[in-house]
């Protein structure tokens, strides 16, 4: 007995911070049962519902629920209502108290199974403070955790009444997070809308800024007012339905045998600019690609300017930003550069291009296929509301102080969010230091529970 409980115990030294006195550090494999995964040939597997659910791995898993997508009439390695799922291979650490009576766990789950001492969801808490250390953990190309790991964890044992009264407080206060969250994302939710309506009312002319006894532009071609047939709504009347042609030149990348490659890029140089650096309408630079001079050189076209519009054609259709502070630089191939021509105020523009106006644009224009994208010779074709220039700026000062003020509390919005995550972890952390007023001090010290498990192993 006293091997096996030393064996138990997390050395003093080891024990990762300080507990209640009535509590102990254990060796987590000394109070549950870890029942190892085993994969299948798919071909004893079916969709149909038939057998009990395959829980092939973390994917299965999605926001503390199990995600069942296939069956097996044939398991081998069977986890029980209960017990504490958790994925050991791939993305480690997804975890899940498993509600169903039975499934057959693959090599990258396996199961945690309480014994009497243990309450199985202060054990779920607890592994979801401690994924962090199992994540520092993996090893290997497709990172993993050995049985070792989970054995081996420290564990806070306590009274299993206090296991319970701790489970009780923690779930009634993570409930009040939540609900804040689902409050604060109600919130959020309302941001777009305001931000679209605003917009939709900047594009027809509504927004009070408009003065009838400024001129009409024309367009810088050719290309001029649309037939009536072809606008979607009335616009005051010193305003032009033009197309996206009239009112700015476009730039397709280079896509000749000089396009740059992954070998090209350099670690100072020219912006190359692709889809993944347009971020909130700006230029993200913090991972940009850099090209030599001479690499930008050879480039027959693609070539940036400051205050161009960048609109991307492919993956994320519609995705745009201004560009600001970028002297020279060069476009990726699933990208396109408009100009705007003088007439053309570019923040217009831009609000243009992520207004409800100019995204159904995208549907109109889209290619269509399984992998949607778009053409610059496409993109021209929009179908755009030209105000006077004095018009434009108006509009976008006062698009730019109403959203700059929306944005201000979708900011407050997020670091709300934030905070509340952070409480949740507080929460947590408290909870298995015994600090949330659960414990009695009076009741025998979970070295007795402890030593009822061990008591059976001697027998």
């Amino acid at each position: 007995m006293e091997e096996l409980l030393e064996e138990a115990l997390v050395p003093e030294e080891e024990q990762p911070y300080e507990v209640r006195k009535n509590y102990k550090w254990v060796k987590l494999g000394s109070v549950i049962s870890l029942i190892s995964g085993r994969d299948v040939s798919s071909k004893l597997c079916n969709n149909d519902g038939k057998g009990i659910p395959y829980i092939m791995g973390a994917s299965n898993i999605i926001d503390g629920k199990l995600n069942v997508e296939r069956w097996i009439e044939t398991p081998t390695v069977v986890g029980l209502k209960g017990d504490v799922l958790i994925s050991v291979k791939g993305t480690v650490g997804k975890t899940v108290i498993q509600e169903i009576e039975k499934v057959h766990l693959s090599r990258q789950i396996m199961a945690l199974r309480c014994t009497g001492i243990v309450c199985n969801r202060y054990l779920y808490y607890y592994i979801n403070t401690y994924v962090k250390q199992l994540k520092e953990n993996s090893k290997g190309i497709i990172p993993g955790i050995s049985r070792e790991d989970i054995l081996n964890a420290p564990f806070p044992l306590a009274s299993l009444k206090e296991q319970k009264r701790i489970v009780d407080k923690v779930e009634r206060l993570l409930s009040k997070i939540d609900e804040a969250k689902r409050l604060i994302e109600e919130a959020k939710e309302t941001f777009e809308l305001r931000r679209a309506a605003i917009l939709d009312k900047a594009f027809r002319g509504k927004l009070g800024t408009n003065n009838p006894s400024e001129k009409s532009l024309e367009g810088g071609n050719s290309e001029r007012n649309l037939p009536i047939e072809e606008q979607p709504y009335e616009i005051p009347q010193n305003w032009l339905w033009v197309s996206l042609n009239a009112i700015a030149k476009f730039i397709n990348g280079d896509r000749g045998k000089n396009y740059p490659s992954q070998k090209d890029f350099v670690h100072e140089g020219i912006p190359f600019i692709n889809a993944g650096h347009l971020v909130n309408g700006k230029i993200k630079m913090s991972d940009m690609n850099y090209i030599s001079e001479e690499k930008f050189n050879s480039l027959g076209s693609g070539k940036v300017c400051n205050n161009d519009i960048l609109y991307c054609l492919r993956g994320t259709l519609g995705k745009t930003a201004i560009v600001e502070g970028i002297e020279k630089g060069a476009i990726a191939s699933s990208l396109v550069i408009l100009r705007p021509y003088q007439n053309v105020n570019n923040e217009f523009l831009y609000y243009y291009l992520i207004s409800t106006l100019g995204q159904s644009m995208i549907k109109i224009h889209d290619n269509g296929s399984a992998q949607p994208n778009l053409s610059a010779s496409n993109v021209k074709k929009y179908i755009f509301p030209l105000p006077p220039l004095a018009e434009q700026k108006r509009i976008v000062e006062k698009l730019n102080h109403v959203i700059g003020n929306m944005e201000n509390e979708q900011f407050a919005i997020d670091k709300a969010l934030e905070e509340l995550e952070q409480l949740k972890n507080v929460i947590l952390s408290k909870a298995f230091r015994g600090e949330l007023g659960t414990n009695d001090p009076t009741e025998e010290s979970a070295i007795e529970l402890l030593k009822e498990v061990l008591k059976e192993q001697v027998k």
